[in-house]
C-alpha cells in the first residue's frame, strides 16, 4: 500500500512542479548537494524515523499489525524506480534490487 501511495504523491509532485511552470530548483540551506527529488524521498523516510529501546521493539513486533518504520521505508523505497533514479542506486544494489514489486 504504501509504494502505491509513494508513486501517487510522486506524480503529484511531478504534476504540481509542471503545472506550476517551476522551472528552477531552489536549494535549500544546508542542503544544496540534494535534488528537490531526493528531499520529497527523504521526507518520506524521515516520517518513519525514530527509535525504539529493544524491548519495546520485541513488543511491536509481537503485536503490532505493521512493520516497523526502519523496514517500511527500505521495502518501500527500494521498490520504487523513482526513488533510484533520484538517488542513482546502481541496479542491483540493495535500495534498488533487479526484481522490484510493482503495484500497476
Amino acid at each position: 500500500m504504501q509504494l502505491f501511495l509513494i508513486n501517487i504523491f510522486f506524480q503529484a509532485y511531478k504534476n504540481w512542479l509542471r503545472m506550476n511552470d517551476v522551472q528552477d530548483e531552489t536549494a535549500m540551506p544546508g542542503l544544496e548537494h540534494l535534488s528537490h527529488d531526493q528531499l520529497f524521498f527523504l521526507n518520506f523516510a524521515q516520517v518513519w524515523c525514530g527509535t525504539t529501546r529493544p524491548e519495546a521493539l520485541r513488543s511491536k513486533l509481537k503485536t503490532a499489525v505493521h512493520a516497523p518504520g526502519k523496514y517500511r521505508v527500505i521495502g518501500t523505497l527500494s521498490n520504487s524506480q523513482e526513488f533510484s533514479k533520484a538517488y542513482k542506486c546502481p541496479l542491483g544494489s540493495k535500495m534498488n534490487p533487479a526484481k522490484k514489486c510493482t503495484i500497476w
